[in-house]
Order: C-alpha cells, then structure tokens, then sequence
C-alpha cells in the first residue's frame, strides 16, 4: 500500500510500504476519538429524560373538565359550538351581502361608501396604515332588502 499524502512520518522512505500497523494505529485513534464524543453527547442527553425529584412534582387539579384533543370534535358540546359559530359567521356574512345589494340600488349611499374607499386608500398611499383600519366601510346596519330576507 504506497501512500503519498501529507507528511510521511517515515523520511526518505516516499516510495516504500508503509506498515500497516501504522495505518491501522491511526484508524483506531480516530475511532476512539469518535466514540468517546458520542458517548459524552449520549451521557449529557439522557439526563434530559430522567424525572426529578418526586419532591418537586407538583400536582394540580382542576374544577374544570380537560380537552381530550381529538375526541372532543364528536361531543354534543363541541358539534354545538361549532354549528353556534358557523351560524353567527353566516349571519354577519349575509348582513354584509344585504349592505352591499342596498348600497348598489341607492346612489346616494354609493357616493357615500366611494368616499369612503378614496379616504383609506389615500390614508394607506401616504404609510398611514392604522388610521386607514379604522375606516369602516361596511355601517353594521342591517338592511331590509325585499325578495332576500
């Protein structure tokens, strides 16, 4: 096995053997080197998963009842907030639809949402962009249009 890489420990000797023993005497202190790290790393991470004292363990009860994750979906309860949340979302979504069905059949509350409109762009072209928030577009009046209520 001729090797010719970096500083031969054997001088003048470029083109002889040189002994495996040698080699494999490297090998090994490598591989000594590695393991005593992965057995430090594996001795400093398996005191993460031991428990502490049992004197420290506190024990904490509650009056309220605990969410099981992914059983609570299917109780009465949960179906009902659920079905209470959509309706409440549909609701609003509906009244906003109804705003926007009277504003286009009345000119003068067009002119009114239009300016509005030029209002908040103008306050979000010069950076003012909280100020442009807090214009509300939609008036929170529920309206009677016939035919859809």
């Amino acid at each position: 096995c001729l090797v010719r890489r970096g500083a031969n420990p054997f001088r003048g000797t470029q083109n002889k053997r040189i002994p495996t023993n040698y080699i494999l005497l490297k090998y090994l202190i490598k591989m000594k080197f590695i393991a005593s790290v992965v057995a430090a790393v594996a001795v400093q991470s398996a005191s993460a998963f031991v428990a502490g004292p049992q004197c420290q363990r506190t024990i904490v009860s509650s009056s309220t009842q605990q969410s099981m994750g992914l059983f609570d979906f299917f109780s009465e309860d949960a179906r009902k907030e659920r079905d209470a949340r959509k309706q409440a979302e549909v609701e609003e979504q509906e009244q906003m639809q109804r705003e926007i069905i009277a504003r286009r059949s009345n000119p003068k509350k067009m002119e009114e949402y239009e300016a509005k409109v030029r209002v908040r762009r103008a306050l979000r072209m010069s950076g003012d962009d909280d100020a442009a928030d807090s214009i509300d577009i939609y008036s929170g009046e529920d309206e009677k249009i016939v035919g859809l209520n």
